[in-house]
């Protein structure tokens, strides 16, 4: 009687993790994923290196797209299909103005507040609506992303490296389309 137990037991323990994995690799594959950040374009919010954990389909409409948030979203460059990770900055409608390190939404300009220096680069605060998070700005940046201003087409959002100066954004190609977007921060 006593082995009996004792299998049934055995058999339950192992039955749990192999439950708790697959569990873990539907999650997976419906909802949830991640990815490695290759390169600074988001420092000081996630440094080259940074793994990046997103929830998959994450918005049922352009509404709930919310300013700050940071997404993942699809682009296509010389035939090829590239994942980028940015902050949305611009909402449809939004009048964007950036010129350099300066940036305006809807002709107000965007406030910041130095948080520290690192390495030759300055940190702030930068407050946008109800959203607050952190950006850097080198000194010695080695060229500067374009100057943009324009209305932020419909379904359409405007995004932008934390890292400021050395981000190809929607600077570089423009607002991306609502359908583009791939996935939400966790």
């Amino acid at each position: 009687m006593a082995s009996r137990i004792s299998r049934i037991m055995t058999g339950s323990a192992l039955a749990l993790p192999l439950v708790l994995v697959c569990a873990l690799l539907v999650v997976k594959a419906f909802f949830v994923t991640y990815y490695v950040i290759p390169q600074n374009g988001m420092y000081p919010t996630l440094p080259a290196g940074s793994m990046l954990f997103a929830a998959k389909s994450p918005y049922p409409g352009p509404a709930q797209v919310k300013r700050g948030d940071i997404v993942v979203f699809t682009r296509e460059e010389g035939g090829q299909r590239y994942n980028y990770i940015w902050r949305v900055i611009g909402l449809p409608g939004d009048r964007i103005e950036a010129s350099g390190a300066s940036l305006a939404i809807n002709g107000q300009q965007v406030m910041r507040e130095q948080v520290r220096e690192e390495h030759g680069t300055t940190i702030y605060r930068e407050h946008v609506a109800d959203a607050a998070y952190d950006i850097a700005i080198s000194q010695s940046s080695p060229s500067m992303p374009p100057d943009v201003s324009g209305i932020v087409p419909a379904d359409h959002f405007f995004v932008m490296g934390d890292n400021r100066l050395d981000a190809r954004d929607s600077r570089s190609f423009g607002p991306i389309p609502f359908g583009t977007i791939i996935g939400r921060k966790l």
